[in-house]
């Protein structure tokens, strides 16, 4: 399934910077992977985000780009199912299934791509997940299968929470903002402190606006059981209007499994 494709970065480069192959919506739709964690998404959530009213105009645009590639580029190997036929979405992606459904990902001589093409999509992005894993193959390549598996699954993770946090709040979980391109996946107990399940659980998490998402995460702000907003006393009347916090915020919702980890936060993250 995500077997190696001959489409080098450079390459990459001189496909997206022709516009007979790389339209509007598909650059739309690279752009978004691009800028979410892990560089990956669900064929739910891309559609969503982009405001298609369901994922089916997607399984026109990605084949559709693939095709053109090949027809201009035919040396190019593409990867290709049991029966014969050419695995499409698998020319600009790869894949990996995860319990909210089949996750895609940029490839990452493509993502490497984007950046060089499009400046406004993060020409400083720093090192993408995608390479991370790669050297992560590389680097383990001598361990057990099962071993090597366990590890990269646990990068690719991060990008599932997010995808799930998606699913589940549908928007920021205070505001309700579905500019998910801006949204933040929030981990209610540290990842750090988190066993492996916590991480991925998603009630231990949080989609916010940066503003909301860097107060939390540095223990300026917390919330009740109920979800009313805690406001640290260590930010100022000026910084929290600049912030545009007050308190009358609160969560959209809470849910009986969400309260141990806001509990947590409270006591151990929280700063008074």
């Amino acid at each position: 399934m995500n077997e190696n494709i001959n489409i080098s970065t450079e390459l990459w480069v001189e496909i997206l910077q022709d516009r007979e192959i790389s339209t509007m919506p598909v650059i739309q739709i690279l752009s978004f992977l691009f800028n979410s964690d892990g560089c990956a998404s669900s064929g739910g959530e891309l559609a969503f985000a982009l405001n298609y009213k369901h994922h089916a105009p997607l399984n026109r645009i990605i084949p559709d780009f693939s095709k053109r590639i090949i027809r201009k580029y035919p040396f190019i190997d593409p990867p290709y199912r049991r029966n014969g036929t050419i695995r499409y979405w698998h020319i600009p992606f790869l894949g990996t299934d995860s319990k909210e459904g089949f996750v895609w990902i940029l490839r990452p001589e493509l993502a490497e791509a984007l950046p060089q093409v499009f400046e406004n999509i993060g020409k400083e992005k720093k090192l993408t997940i995608l390479q991370e894993i790669e050297k992560l193959k590389h680097s383990y390549e001598t361990l057990q299968k099962t071993t090597r598996e366990s590890i990269i699954q646990s990068r690719i993770g991060q990008g599932q929470f997010r995808i799930s946090l998606i699913s589940y709040w549908q928007g920021c979980s205070v505001s309700s903002c579905i500019q998910f391109e801006i949204l933040k996946a929030s981990h209610i107990k540290p990842w750090r402190l988190s066993t492996n399940d916590e991480r991925l659980d998603v009630f231990n998490g949080l989609l916010l606006l940066p503003n909301l998402d860097a107060c939390f995460d540095s223990g300026f702000i917390s919330f009740e059981d109920n979800g009313n907003i805690i406001i640290s006393n260590r930010l100022s009347n000026t910084s929290l209007l600049q912030l545009n916090i007050n308190p009358k915020v609160k969560l959209i919702r809470v849910e009986e499994k969400h309260k141990d980890y806001l509990r947590f936060h409270r006591e151990k993250v929280f700063r008074p």
